[in-house]
C-alpha cells in the first residue's frame, strides 16, 4: 500500500472496488476517489501489469472472480494491516457474486442472496419477470440436443438460443426452424465451453426463448437504493442482425429517454429481481408501444455508457452507485434531463483472419475522445458474434448538436469507426496466432493500447 495513514484516519477502513481495472471501466475509479474518504483499493491476479492500478492506493493479490480466493486475500490484508473493507463495490457482472460473499463475511451493505440468485442466471431472471408481469419472453431450459428439441415443441419459432450465466452474446443464436437446431446447439455450447474455465461456468446450462420482433433496443440504467429506484439515463443500442445480434455500440442521449412506460417497466423490472442496492442495467426490446425485457444486470452498464452519461448530461452514474453501497438512502440528486451533446461508442472490427500490422493513428477530430486497440499484431480476429470479436473502440462527443446531427449521429461514428480501422488494421491473412481476442481475464498483463476487455 502506498500510505496507511489515509487508511488510519478513515476509521481504519476502505473501499474495495471490483472491476474497475477493465477497459471503460476505469472511471469508476475516479468516482470512488471522489466519493470515498479514505482508501480505495482493487484486486488483480497481477497488480503490477495494469497501468490502471496506478490509480488505486492498493491492489490485493487475488482474483475477482473467485469468490473464496477473494475473500482470503482480504482476510489476510486485515490480518497485516488491521485495515477493513467500509464496501466492496461491483462495476462488472462476473464479479457480483463476489462482492456479496466478501459483504458478507463483513456485514457490510450488499445486494441480497435472493437477488443475487433471481439476476445471475437468465431462468430465475425470467420466471422473476412472468410473476411480476413484466414483459419478457417465454423461455424453456436445455441441457442436451433432445432437451432443446423437447423444448422447442413448447415455443414458437423462431427461437433465440444463449447461455443462461453469460452476456455480450457469447453462445446466442437465432433458430429459424427444427432443422436448424442441432447447428445451433453446438454453437451455443461450444461458445460457453470456450470461457467456461475463465469464469468456471458449468456445461448444459443453456435456455431457449422465442424471438421477439422489435425495431430497436434500448438499455435503461436504474438506481436502485434501499426499495427507492429511479431512472439515471436511456441508451440505444446498436446492434447487427440476426444470426448472432452482436452490440455494435451505445448512443445517449436515446430516442426513447422520455418515454414513461419504456421508464416504469425498468423500474418494475429491478423491482421484481430485489435489486435495492446500486445502478442495474436494463435491455429492452422495443416494437412502437409493445416492450420486452431482454434482462438485468445488478452493475452499471459496461461498453463506456456510464461514461457517455457523464459527457452528455454532467454527471456521474458511478458516484451513486458506489455511494449506495457506503451508506443509507438520503434521497436521489435531481438528474438531469436536458442533454448538453450527443455521445457514441462504436467497437472496431478487423477483417477475419490474421492481424499483421497496427498503425497508429493521431490525427483525430475534437469531437473523437477516445481511440483504443484490444488486438495484437499476429492475433486472430474472428467473425463478430460476440463482444469477443472487438478488436478497438471508438469513443466520440459532440456538444450542442442540432436535431438533425443527433439523428445522424450514429451514421456518423460508424463511419468514423469504419475510417480508424482502415487505418489501424491492415495485412490479413488466414494463418498465425489464433488467439481469441477479447478472451483475456484479470490476470493477463496488457495495457493500453493493448487493452483487455470484458462485457
Amino acid at each position: 500500500m502506498f500510505n496507511l495513514t489515509r487508511g488510519r484516519s478513515s476509521g481504519d477502513r476502505y473501499l474495495l472496488l471490483l472491476g474497475a481495472d477493465i477497459l471503460l471501466r476505469e472511471r469508476a475509479i475516479v468516482s470512488a476517489l471522489r466519493t470515498y474518504p479514505g482508501p480505495v483499493i482493487g484486486m488483480s491476479t497481477s497488480p503490477a501489469a495494469n497501468s490502471a492500478n496506478r490509480f488505486l492506493d492498493h491492489v490485493l493479490k487475488a482474483d475477482y472472480y473467485n469468490a473464496e480466493q477473494a475473500i482470503s486475500a482480504v482476510e489476510q490484508f486485515e490480518k497485516q494491516t488491521g485495515l477493513l473493507p467500509a464496501a466492496v463495490v461491483p462495476v462488472i457482472e462476473m464479479c457480483v457474486h463476489v462482492s456479496v460473499a466478501i459483504s458478507n463475511r463483513y456485514g457490510l451493505l450488499t445486494l441480497s442472496d435472493e437477488c443475487l440468485a433471481r439476476s445471475r442466471a437468465k431462468h430465475t431472471m425470467k420466471d422473476a419477470f412472468e410473476a411480476a408481469g413484466v414483459p419478457t419472453a417465454r423461455h424453456r431450459l436445455f441441457a442436451t440436443l433432445s432437451e432443446l428439441q423437447a423444448a422447442s415443441a413448447e415455443l414458437r419459432f423462431p427461437l433465440v438460443l444463449k447461455p443462461r450465466d453469460f452476456a455480450g452474446n457469447v453462445g446466442t443464436v437465432k433458430v429459424e426452424s427444427v432443422e436448424e437446431l442441432p447447428a445451433a446447439f453446438d454453437y451455443c455450447r461450444d461458445s460457453l465451453l470456450e470461457i467456461a474455465d475463465t469464469y468456471d461456468f458449468a456445461d448444459g446450462r443453456f435456455q431457449a426463448e422465442e424471438f421477439v420482433t422489435s425495431t430497436h433496443e434500448v438499455s435503461v440504467e436504474v438506481a436502485n437504493w434501499a426499495g427507492h429506484r429511479a431512472v439515471v439515463a436511456v441508451t440505444d443500442k446498436a446492434k447487427a442482425g440476426a444470426p448472432y445480434f452482436t452490440e455494435r455500440g451505445q448512443l445517449v442521449p436515446s430516442r426513447d429517454s422520455g418515454n414513461t412506460q419504456l421508464r416504469q417497466i425498468a423500474l418494475d423490472a429491478c423491482a421484481a429481481l430485489d435489486i435495492d442496492r446500486g445502478l442495474a442495467h436494463v435491455e429492452v426490446l422495443v416494437e412502437g408501444e409493445q416492450f420486452s425485457v431482454v434482462e438485468v444486470a445488478a452493475r452499471p452498464g459496461g461498453d463506456g455508457i456510464m461514461d457517455l452519461i457523464d459527457r452528455v448530461y454532467g454527471f456521474s452514474p458511478y458516484d451513486l452507485h458506489i455511494a449506495s453501497y457506503l451508506g443509507p438512502f438520503n434521497g436521489f440528486p435531481e438528474f438531469p434531463a436536458q442533454a448538453s451533446g450527443v455521445g457514441a461508442t462504436t467497437f472496431l472490427k478487423a477483417l477475419v483472419g490474421t492481424i499483421s500490422s497496427i498503425h497508429p493513428v493521431d490525427d483525430l477530430t475534437d469531437e473523437e475522445s477516445g481511440l483504443y486497440t484490444i488486438a495484437d499484431v499476429g492475433d486472430w480476429s474472428r467473425p463478430a458474434t460476440s463482444y469477443l470479436a472487438r478488436d478497438g473502440v471508438l469513443e466520440c462527443f459532440k456538444a450542442d448538436p442540432t436535431d438533425e446531427e443527433i439523428a445522424d449521429y450514429r451514421a456518423h461514428v460508424d463511419e468514423l469507426a469504419r475510417i480508424r480501422t482502415s487505418q489501424i488494421f491492415s495485412g490479413h491473412g488466414r494463418t498465425g496466432n489464433r488467439r481469441m481476442i477479447g478472451r483475456l481475464s484479470p490476470s493477463s498483463a496488457c495495457a493500453p493500447p493493448a487493452c483487455r476487455w470484458l462485457f
